[in-house]
C-alpha cells in the first residue's frame, strides 16, 4: 500500500490521476441514450391509472441519474468561477441553475424509485419454509411495501433482509413448547416495516421471541478471542449487541441449516454500511429483538465532509459521520499501546487516515487534533485527518485500476476545481 500511495501523491491532479480513474471521466455530450423499445408485452396504460406510464430501460434511467451527477460537478465548478469574478447577475444565475438542476435531479431520482415490495413478495414464502424447516409457528407481517427506494439500493438489500429473517426465526422465536410455558401464545411475530423520515428510509425486522442477553454475548466473545476480559466491561450494552456483526461470531450450539455458521450479521453489517446507512440493535429479554437499518434515499449523489489527508483529499459521507471535533491534544491518552480520549464516561480510540493510508505528512504544530467520530464494527473511533475543507454535494463514481484495490475506498468524485477525492467506505477501512 505504501508503494502504491507514494505513487499516487506524486501524480498530477489534471492529468496522471485522471488517466489512473478513467471512470471519473465525463461522458462526451454527444452520446445518444439508448432506446428503449416496446417489448409487446402488454400494453403501456395500466388498468385503473389515468395517467400513462411507459416502460423504460434501467440502461436509460442509469444513464439520466450519470448525466445529472455530471452536471452537478459542474455547477461547482461555474460556483468556483462565479467566486472568482465577484458578478451579481452571474451568481444570480448560478442560484437559478442550481435551483433548476435540483429539481431534475428529485425528478430522475423519483424516476429510479422503485417500490420495497418488489423485494419483499418473495419473504413470505420463505417464511412458511424455514417455519416448516425448524418447526416453528410463524406470523409474518409486512409493513410499508409501498414505500419507494432507489433501484440501486432494494438490490443490495435482498440478501441482508433475508439473513435478519432467518435469525430472527432461528435465533430469536421460541418453540410453541417454551412460549407457552412462558405465557405467549404458541405462535411467534416477526415483523418486517418500512418507513421513510425526511430523506432517509428505516427499515425494522423485529420479533416477539427470547430476545438476546449481552451478558452471553460477551462471555462468548471472550471465549472465542474476539474482546479481551479487561476490556469487556467497557462496552455499552449497545456495543455489546453489535458483537454479532463480528466475522464468525456465533453463539449457536450447533450449526443447523438455518443458521448458526457465524456468518450473515457480519455481511449484513458491510452491506448497510457500504450503502451509506447503519445498523442498531435493540432487545429485551423474554420480549424480543429490533433490528434496525437506516439507509438514505439514494447513494449516487450524496451529501460528504471533505478532508484533507496528505497528500489527497477525502469525502466522508456524512451519513458515516456522529460528529466531527478539534480536539485539544493534552487530553489524548495512551492505554495499551492506543491513544484514546474520552466523551463523558465512553473511551473513544483514535486512528490516524496518514498512518492508516501509509501517507506522509508534516509533524503537528497545532495544539489542537482534527477528527471525526465514526462507527466501525459497532464501535466509536475517532478517525484524525489534517484538516476539514468543508461540505459539498457529490457524485460518486467507481474507481479504475489500480485505485480500485486499495481498501477503504467506495470510490472517487471530482470537485468544481477539478481535484478528484476518494470517497471513503468506512466500513472497511480497518
Amino acid at each position: 500500500m505504501a508503494e502504491l500511495m507514494g505513487r499516487i501523491s506524486g501524480y498530477d491532479p489534471s492529468a496522471a490521476i485522471a488517466a489512473t480513474i478513467p471512470s471519473l471521466q465525463c461522458q462526451p455530450s454527444g452520446n445518444p441514450l439508448p432506446v428503449a423499445k416496446d417489448s409487446g408485452q402488454g400494453p403501456r396504460q395500466k388498468q385503473g391509472e389515468s395517467g400513462q406510464t411507459v416502460r423504460v430501460k434501467t440502461e436509460i434511467l442509469d444513464h439520466l441519474i450519470n448525466t445529472t451527477g455530471e452536471l452537478i460537478t459542474n455547477k461547482h465548478r461555474l460556483l468556483n468561477i462565479g467566486n472568482e469574478l465577484n458578478s451579481a447577475r452571474l451568481d444570480e444565475a448560478l442560484a437559478e441553475l442550481a435551483k433548476l438542476l435540483r429539481e431534475l435531479y428529485n425528478g430522475v431520482v423519483n424516476v429510479r424509485m422503485m417500490p420495497f415490495a418488489t423485494v419483499s413478495d418473495r419473504f413470505p414464502r420463505m417464511v412458511r419454509d424455514l417455519a416448516k424447516k425448524s418447526g416453528k409457528e410463524v406470523a409474518f407481517v409486512i409493513e410499508g411495501e409501498e414505500i419507494e427506494l432507489d433501484r440501486g439500493i432494494l438490490e443490495e438489500l435482498a440478501d441482508p433482509l433475508i439473513h435478519i429473517i432467518r435469525n430472527s426465526i432461528d435465533h430469536g422465536l421460541e418453540t410453541g413448547k417454551e412460549r407457552q410455558a412462558s405465557g405467549k401464545p404458541a405462535e411467534g411475530l416477526v415483523r418486517l416495516s418500512v418507513s421513510r423520515e425526511k430523506d432517509r428510509i428505516v427499515i425494522v425486522v423485529e420479533d416477539d421471541g427470547r430476545g438476546m442477553d449481552p451478558a452471553k454475548l460477551l462471555a462468548s466473545a471472550i471465549e472465542k478471542g474476539f474482546l479481551d476480559p479487561e476490556n469487556a466491561g467497557e462496552l455499552t450494552t449497545r456495543e455489546a449487541l453489535l458483537l454479532v456483526c463480528i466475522p464468525g461470531f456465533s453463539t449457536a450450539r450447533e450449526v443447523t441449516d438455518v443458521s448458526g455458521r457465524g456468518v450473515g450479521m457480519d455481511a449484513v453489517n458491510s452491506t448497510i454500511q457500504s450503502l451509506a446507512g447503519s445498523l442498531a440493535i435493540e432487545t429485551e429479554q423474554g420480549r424480543g429483538s429490533r433490528i434496525i437499518l437506516k439507509l438514505p434515499l439514494t447513494i449516487t449523489i450524496i451529501n460528504v465532509l471533505l478532508a484533507k489527508v496528505a497528500p489527497f483529499s477525502v469525502a466522508i459521507p456524512v451519513t458515516n459521520i456522529v460528529q466531527t471535533m478539534e480536539l485539544r491534544r493534552s487530553l489524548i491518552v495512551k492505554t495499551d499501546n492506543q491513544e484514546v480520549f474520552y466523551v463523558g464516561d465512553e473511551t473513544i480510540p483514535i486512528l490516524s487516515l496518514n498512518r492508516i493510508f501509509a501517507a506522509y505528512s508534516a509533524p503537528p504544530e497545532s495544539e489542537f487534533v482534527s477528527l471525526f467520530i465514526t462507527e466501525v464494527k459497532g464501535r466509536k473511533v475517532g478517525l484524525v485527518v489534517d484538516s476539514f475543507l468543508g461540505q459539498q454535494e457529490v457524485f460518486v463514481k467507481p474507481l479504475g485500476r489500480p485505485v480500485a484495490r486499495l481498501r477503504g475506498f467506495a470510490g472517487g468524485a471530482i470537485l468544481g476545481d477539478g481535484e478528484i477525492v476518494f470517497v471513503l467506505d468506512v466500513a472497511n477501512l480497518l
